[in-house]
């Protein structure tokens, strides 16, 4: 997989902070945290298309392939990067109420 693909997923992380035990969520990565989970979706996407489609996410990501029909925003059976992004931002949102 190029590494042009892997930058999205780099600013898309924080997705995994929804699918963390509560005990586990932080509310920023550190630089380590950030490469572990870069290298889990580099991993995870077996196809090298940049994206997570429900197949790579019950493969190798159980957790996120749970929640695969909330994340999938558009519903394409993908999760891109931005949808990720987006995800990690509601849950921001949340709790900073």
């Amino acid at each position: 997989m190029s590494r042009t693909i892997l930058l999205p997923f780099a600013t898309a992380l924080s997705v995994f902070s929804l699918v963390a035990p509560a005990h586990a969520q932080q509310r920023t990565l550190t630089d380590e945290q950030k490469a572990t989970l870069q290298e889990r979706l580099k991993a995870a996407d077996a196809n090298g298309d940049g994206l997570i489609d429900k197949a790579e996410a019950d493969a190798k990501l159980p957790r996120i392939a749970k929640r695969f029909d909330t994340l999938d925003a558009n519903g394409d059976g993908k999760l891109s990067p931005d949808e990720m992004r987006a995800a990690g931002q509601k849950l921001a949102e949340r709790r900073g109420r």
